[in-house]
């Protein structure tokens, strides 16, 4: 007795239908198959076409990611074991009080041990989300390093050294998370006079890793030098960071010409210690963001994934 082979499924579904029915955006879709060949739809026609198949398959890899599992790891897997990665326990929320143990970080630090520095964060970024490793480590460590100097109880060369660190880190991960053919695209500066850039180097980077294209053109820039930038640069947020520092007189002259003269199409959206402080300017034109959370959902409202 003969049994006949099941043929494979038709591929039925366009790439605007899959985004909608895996929650992936179309972005993201065509960077996975590109860069990793997570599926392999077939063309014809009508352009890429996905099978049930695929679509099942991508659903399993974003519950994956979702977990904190990088695309560029599990791509490859199989569906049963990428099926077993999704009824695991997240790797972010599975992963052991250890692995947040900053102790050794801040043993390099006061040691001046450059090295032992980057080789801390790097342990720290293997294993935590871009939110957690910026929430739960780098900003906290900084905020500490800088409280110490203040009280004098440590160098301001400390702080320098943890500073440096974490800004090539951010660097890279803007980087590795670039996506050159997002179709949203935001710039982050902060305003004249204000210097400290962790804060919101940090910012570009999950919205990096989001899956916008990002545009960061560092700190202390003038108003009009940041408002004359939006357009050629193809912005379509513009996301600035404010610190305490931040509450002088000049500030708010400079966040109002901003207000008054970033081109209407272009959301603003500014963050920071020193933004609720300014929120009498801000608030007719943009959003003022209380923390990181509050600007995750800010991504997630125009299209971004979880970092």
């Amino acid at each position: 007795m003969t049994t006949q082979r099941e043929t494979p499924a038709p591929a039925r579904y366009p790439i605007r239908a899959v985004s909608k029915l895996t929650g992936i955006g179309i972005d993201t879709l065509r960077a996975w198959e590109r860069r990793y060949g997570a599926v392999t739809p077939v063309r014809d026609g009508r352009g890429r076409m996905y099978t049930n198949e695929d679509v099942a398959r991508l659903r399993l890899l974003r519950a994956a990611v979702e977990q904190g599992h990088g695309i560029g790891r599990i791509a490859g897997l199989s569906d049963p074991e990428l099926r077993g990665l999704a009824a695991a326990p997240s790797s972010a929320s599975a992963a052991p009080s250890a692995s947040l143990d900053t102790t050794a970080l801040t043993a390099a630090l006061h040691a001046f041990d450059a090295a032992g520095v980057d080789r801390e964060l790097a342990r720290l970024a293997a294993v935590l989300r871009p939110l957690d490793l910026l929430r739960s480590v780098l900003m906290p460590v900084l905020a500490q390093v800088g409280s110490d100097w203040h009280r004098g109880q440590g160098r301001i060369a400390r702080e320098h050294l943890m500073s440096s660190t974490v800004r090539n880190m951010l660097g890279s991960f803007l980087r590795l998370y670039a996506h050159a053919d997002a179709t949203r695209r935001l710039l982050f500066a902060t305003p004249a006079g204000e210097r400290h850039e962790i804060a919101t180097l940090g910012a570009a980077m999950l919205a990096a890793s989001a899956g916008f294209s990002v545009v960061y053109l560092g700190p202390d820039l003038p108003a009009r030098e940041i408002v004359g930038s939006v357009s050629p640069a193809g912005a379509h947020v513009l996301v600035l960071g404010l610190t305490m520092a931040s509450t002088e007189e000049n500030t708010a002259r400079e966040l109002g010409t901003i207000a008054r003269e970033l081109p209407l199409d272009v959301e603003l959206w500014v963050g920071g210690a020193g933004a609720e402080h300014h929120a009498s300017v801000i608030s007719p034109r943009g959003v003022v963001l209380a923390d990181y959370d509050a600007y995750q959902q800010q991504l997630a409202r125009i299209g971004g994934r979880t970092a």
